[in-house]
């Protein structure tokens, strides 16, 4: 279905879907490469390409003929190629770069437990878990590269929702925001930037957010932040009055999701107010791109998108009662709860 929710009428538009694993890797490839970065001052040949990133000249070509065909790259002169706006995309400094995603999505870690899904679907088994021996946050903690790869992936995620967020909610507060499982602070550097708040907290994983130092000390904010390290299955820093978790609950299954809010609850005063930022998914046929995302979930992790009316229960048997649901343009959602 396209993004107007009207149904695709051409059969082999539909059955392309069946080829897009090949296009994945294609993409991985020459993100990986960093293809789109040597061409930013111009057309370049491909044997030339071929001698820089040390690749075999025939085989690069190949792939980069092959990119023309979707639109990745252009071809002017024989075996010369350049970029188009799509492979701008790749760049590794292009605003909002989609690598980071390329890069996830292309790797053996990521892709492998696909070929679970089958098995998934039939016993409900979590297919990461399956296939890789551990399930993909302990994968991460075990593989230090595999977990910079991931989290630059969840940062690119977050610097593009950022400015529909920052606009459409007002995160203004007079105490202290408190961001569980924050990253490398993408999301608490916009909420200061703009002037929202005066002092926050980012809490995370202890190896996660190392890698927030030098976030914050680019956007100016450091000095703002109190870095805070901790499992949120353990317990949640507690004095704020706004308590932030993006793209946190879609990760677990619903007894994992309501311990990680309870922890958040035992952490907030009766007048603090929780944001979960998730995509919302609509109910019954409207397309949806957290359709998709939330079959990535279940791959992956075991986790979930949901819906408003999944959420709402979810937050009540947490304590907690849903107050409003403010929907962005970006497709990501802030609900709004209190404590009950």
């Amino acid at each position: 279905m396209s993004g107007s929710g009207r149904v695709i009428q051409s059969p082999a538009t539909r059955l392309r879907y069946l080829l897009n694993y090949d296009t994945t890797q294609m993409i991985y490839v020459v993100a990986r490469l960093g293809i789109a970065d040597l061409l930013v001052d111009g057309p370049r040949h491909a044997d030339d390409l071929a001698r820089t990133v040390g690749a075999h000249p025939r085989s690069l070509y190949r792939l980069l003929r092959a990119l023309t065909h979707v639109g990745v790259f252009a071809e002017d002169d024989a075996k010369t190629f350049r970029l188009t706006p799509t492979a701008e995309l790749l760049r590794s400094d292009a605003p909002a770069s989609l690598r980071p995603f390329a890069l996830s999505y292309g790797e053996r870690w990521w892709w492998r437990p696909w070929g679970r899904l089958l098995q998934t679907v039939q016993t409900g088994a979590i297919a990461f878990d399956e296939e890789m021996g551990q399930g993909f946050f302990e994968y991460l903690a075990a593989h230090p590269e595999a977990a910079a790869t991931f989290n630059a992936n969840m940062t690119s995620m977050t610097e593009r929702d950022i400015p529909e967020l920052v606009s459409t909610y007002d995160f203004a507060g007079d105490g202290v925001l408190i961001d569980v499982g924050g990253g490398h602070g993408v999301l608490v550097s916009a909420i200061l930037q703009a002037g929202k708040r005066e002092k926050v907290v980012l809490f995370d994983r202890a190896a996660v957010i190392e890698g927030a130092r030098p976030v914050l000390e680019a956007a100016g904010v450091a000095q703002q932040c109190t870095l805070v390290a901790g499992s949120f299955f353990d317990s949640i820093p507690a004095g704020g009055d706004t308590y932030t978790l993006k793209d946190i609950i879609h990760d677990w299954d619903d007894d994992q999701a309501i311990a990680i809010l309870r922890n958040c609850r035992r952490a907030m005063t009766s007048d603090a107010r929780l944001l979960l930022i998730e995509r919302v998914l609509p109910p019954g046929g409207e397309a949806a791109i957290g359709k998709m995302i939330d079959i990535t979930m279940m791959v992956l992790t075991g986790g979930m998108e949901r819906t408003e009316a999944e959420y709402r229960a979810l937050l009540e048997r947490s304590g907690f009662v849903l107050r409003e649901v403010t929907f962005t343009h970006a497709g990501t959602s802030v609900l709004e709860a209190v404590p009950a």
